[in-house]
């Protein structure tokens, strides 16, 4: 695996305050043209109209709270920063009185990126973000998808409309971003629309571990599942903070009791490590739900984990060339 230590890396905490400066995730620096830049942290504050809003916030709150996050995993291994160059890129651009035509936007936007050859590690907004960048970033047959998340996302439509934070899985296998034999769900649980509400997994073949599932098997035997649906090809990962128990997040839209801990998201996420990630997000964070923050920093923190399993995929490609 490639390794350096890269000239475009965080501002150190023991030689500027975590308090002082701009807030940019992870106190990288901002570098919103990319360049020398390998992994872009990309903020898309859209939120579609919901009953509890305010997702839109949340990239600003999680750049706030990632002021935490020092620059080495728990574990003790490898910084992700001396395996690529990272930085923040800032926010999407988009039209916020136009959500159909921010569909078009935030995707040229990542589309852009992809020509750049940057990967994308991004802090949404609402989960219809998620769209967005995969319509920008895959541009060479369906890639696999790891879902986390409380609730399947595979509405047709909802209130007439196609594109929205409900109608993920369904728009990205229609249009061909995502491969349903190479997808896995993890957590879905709560209350549902109606029984039919996972038809849509169940007929592409996509593979579903509820809640319910994921507690019987134990995380290691989860991480062995993802790794063995998803395979060595092209993958994209999506965090949806619902996926977490009510009780860490209750700064989202959808929150659901009786899920994952942040500790179960941690352990699952490292064990991932050796996936051919081509981008990561994480979305749902709603800071008006919760002032203290709780959510963003928990967020803040997978963002981070995210980074890490992310960054030796691209070290990988980078020293393949």
């Amino acid at each position: 695996m490639l390794q350096k230590t890269s000239a475009i890396g965080p501002a150190d905490s023991l030689q500027i305050p975590r308090f002082a400066g701009i807030s940019t995730f992870m106190r990288l620096p901002y570098l919103p043209d990319g360049d020398g830049v390998e992994i872009g942290m990309v903020g898309v504050p859209f939120d579609f109209p919901t009953n509890r809003g305010g997702t839109r916030h949340g990239p600003a709150q999680v750049r706030e709270m990632s002021r935490l996050i020092r620059r080495y995993p728990a574990g003790g291994g490898k910084s992700p920063y001396d395996q690529c160059a990272i930085a923040d890129m800032g926010d999407a651009p988009f039209n916020p009185l136009d959500a159909q035509g921010a569909v078009e936007n935030i995707s040229a936007f990542f589309a852009t990126l992809r020509e750049k050859d940057i990967t994308p590690v991004v802090c949404g907004g609402d989960h219809g973000v998620t769209y967005f960048v995969l319509r920008g970033t895959v541009n060479k047959g369906p890639v696999g998808f790891i879902q986390f998340d409380a609730h399947p996302d595979t509405n047709d439509e909802l209130y007439g409309d196609r594109y929205n934070h409900g109608t993920l899985l369904t728009r990205g296998v229609e249009e061909g971003f995502i491969d349903p034999k190479r997808t896995v769900t993890v957590g879905l649980r709560g209350s549902r629309f109606s029984r039919e509400d996972r038809m849509f997994n169940q007929e592409n073949g996509m593979r579903v571990i509820d809640f319910d599932e994921f507690e019987a098997m134990g995380r290691q035997a989860v991480i062995d599942e993802i790794k063995r649906v998803v395979g060595t090809g092209p993958t994209y990962l999506t965090f949806d903070i619902d996926v977490l128990d009510s009780a860490f997040v209750p700064g989202t839209g959808s929150p659901e009791p009786g899920g994952l801990t942040m500790r179960d998201a941690q352990v699952v996420l490292r064990g991932l490590e050796g996936l051919n990630l081509i981008g990561a997000d994480m979305c749902e964070v709603s800071p008006p739900l919760d002032p203290q923050g709780i959510t963003a920093l928990n967020g803040a923190n997978i963002l981070f984990e995210l980074l890490c399993i992310t960054a030796p995929a691209v070290a990988r490609r980078l020293a393949e060339r």
